[in-house]
């Protein structure tokens, strides 16, 4: 769940295009006046690293929007991950959608090896990086390693339920299969648990 919040999903396709890019200047000029002008305006100062502001326009989003999720992620992450962490991954994140990949790799190593907090949003970030350099099999490692950095973190069953579906992605079935299994033992009580087992048993024989 978190991992597809990461990956925004936007309606105003000239908004969401120009702060895909990392655009942020062109977009807060696109969105004024827009009914998702709060959300667009929270995530320029978002990534602009006034996160207090950032939440303030975030609590407007309605919960109606499409952006409704978006939003709670955001303030999930300024609630919870103090500011000098954040600021790190905030600048990891925006490089990644600069299409600057190893400069946000960089920042998200950084701030693992400071010992900031988080080690979901640096996990969820790198697998996005690593995605968007083709390479399916690091990003799902780096969706397993958030375990090791975070082994309470309240995502996990998520992220390893989005390892699995990288590992179908690529065709290593055995390796989604070993992974919902152990997510289904691990956490029993997860509400993803019957859609994991669903997966298992459509998962071909690898060959």
């Amino acid at each position: 769940m978190i991992f597809f919040l990461l990956i925004i999903l936007f309606s105003c396709p000239r908004c969401e295009s120009l702060l895909k890019q990392g655009e942020i200047k062109r977009v807060e000029a696109r969105c004024k006046g827009s009914r998702d002008e709060p959300f667009f305006k929270g995530e320029i100062r978002f990534f602009e690293g006034d996160f207090d502001s950032a939440l303030s326009y975030y609590n407007k989003v309605s919960i109606s929007s499409h952006y409704a999720n978006d939003a709670i992620f955001r303030i999930l992450l300024i609630r919870e991950i103090e500011k000098e962490s954040l600021k790190i991954y905030a600048n990891a994140e925006l490089e990644i959608s600069r299409g600057n990949l190893d400069k946000g790799i960089d920042h998200i190593r950084e701030g693992i090896a400071l010992g900031l907090s988080s080690g979901g949003y640096a996990g969820l970030l790198l697998a996005k990086a690593f995605r968007e350099k083709g390479n399916l099999a690091m990003a799902a490692q780096s969706l397993l390693d958030v375990e090791e950095l975070e082994p309470d973190g309240l995502f996990i069953p998520y992220l390893l339920k989005e390892a699995g579906l990288l590992y179908e992605e690529i065709g290593k079935y055995a390796s989604a299969r070993e992974i919902y299994e152990r997510l289904c033992v691990e956490f029993p009580d997860s509400p993803i648990v019957p859609v994991v087992r669903d997966r298992m048993e459509q998962l071909p024989l690898e060959q």
